[in-house]
């Protein structure tokens, strides 16, 4: 039974919280000028990438994860190939949960210990991981039925305090030399493409889905990305929004709305955000463990508990945001690998076998 709705909604889900958190400060950072460039070339790259992944686990006819696809080739192979991704979801994952504990912690809960606020985010996303993929679809519903409208409300209402001149110039002779490119910022940026879109080739044959309605919602998120670094900009300038962690829930914390109830409009949008975040770990960690299952043959439980206390602990040692950035970057290698390689390697092996495949039925 095919289930693109539920698919659709986890997909895109799984990298707002991101997107909102890490992308603009990245993209700004990474350019002085006409910020639109970079995220396009960023986005249409991944589109590229989605585009590719998705057309060679379509050469396999929706009936195999990448899991079999490379057991195929060997259990030693399916190992090598797949364990530097669970290695880049699982740094994602440490770096996700130290970063959102830590503005919980200065948003909401100032006089909670940031192990008790770590603890929960990780338990939920845990549970989540553990009730399976079922659990993970349901929740992705849920949470577009309840946070969608307050998302919608809060990214129109933080146009408020915008400065359109600061949208100019909209092209200039640094932005056409690509320095942007040049700049660590922009790769730590793609941390916003997480390989959230790797989950399509690990959920099938249990699931189906129509691989073109993934790529045409796959182009709802321009807009999103877009937004995400624009309003800052045009709310502070880039002088001064490159000067924040986190430039969009500083922007959302300027808006201000007298016929509201409630007085700070981004608290709400931070709620969100965290449901959007606890669906990331519990799908990045519900594919980790199908991975690591790969090396030991044990009942789910196991590897998902001994990953959830390492993830904990190595966030607990995690010092400051200097630290955390600098794992950020650390993680560039394993992140191209997962995002690039991987989706190549599996288009020619989908090619061959779809080849080979006509050969025989021809032949």
């Amino acid at each position: 039974m095919a289930k693109t709705g539920q698919v659709i909604a986890v997909f895109l889900l799984s990298q707002f919280g991101i997107i909102f958190f890490f992308y603009p400060s990245q993209i700004i950072e990474s350019a002085e000028s006409s910020h639109w460039l970079p995220v396009a070339m960023s986005f249409f790259f991944y589109l590229i990438m989605v585009g590719i992944y998705l057309k060679g686990i379509g050469y396999f006819g929706g009936q195999k994860s990448i899991l079999s696809i490379l057991q195929e080739k060997g259990r030693v192979v399916a190992i090598v190939m797949l364990l530097p991704v669970a290695v880049y979801f699982t740094v994602v994952s440490i770096i996700t949960l130290r970063a959102y504990s830590e503005v919980i912690m200065s948003l909401f809960l100032t006089s909670t210990p940031i192990w008790a606020i770590m603890a929960l985010l990780l338990g939920i996303a845990v549970y989540i991981a553990y009730l399976g993929l079922e659990a993970i679809f349901r929740t992705a519903l849920l949470v577009v039925l309840l946070a969608a409208p307050i998302v919608l409300f809060v990214l129109l209402s933080s146009f408020q305090n915008a400065d359109w001149n600061y949208l100019f110039p909209l092209l200039d002779k640094e932005a056409l030399s690509f320095s942007f490119m040049s700049h660590p910022a922009f790769y730590k940026s793609l941390l916003a493409f997480s390989g959230g879109f790797l989950f399509l080739g690990f959920i099938q044959p249990a699931v189906a889905f129509k691989p073109s309605r993934v790529l045409i919602a796959c182009i709802c998120m321009l807009p999103v990305l877009l937004v995400s670094v624009y309003i800052p900009i045009l709310t502070y300038g880039r002088s001064t929004a490159v000067l924040f962690n986190l430039p969009f829930l500083e922007t959302a914390e300027t808006v201000e709305i007298t016929w509201l109830m409630f007085d700070r409009v981004s608290m709400f949008f931070m709620v969100c955000l965290i449901s959007f975040i606890m669906l990331l770990l519990a799908l990045i960690i519900w594919m980790t463990v199908r991975v690591l299952q790969l090396t030991v043959r044990t009942p789910d439980w196991v590897p998902l508990l001994l990953l959830a206390v390492m993830i904990y602990i190595i966030c607990l040692l995690i010092p400051d945001w200097l630290v955390l950035d600098r794992l950020l970057w650390w993680n560039a290698i394993p992140r191209i690998y997962a995002i690039i390689i991987l989706p190549i390697v599996l288009f020619v092996m989908g090619y061959r076998h779809a080849k080979n495949q006509k050969a025989r039925e021809s032949g």
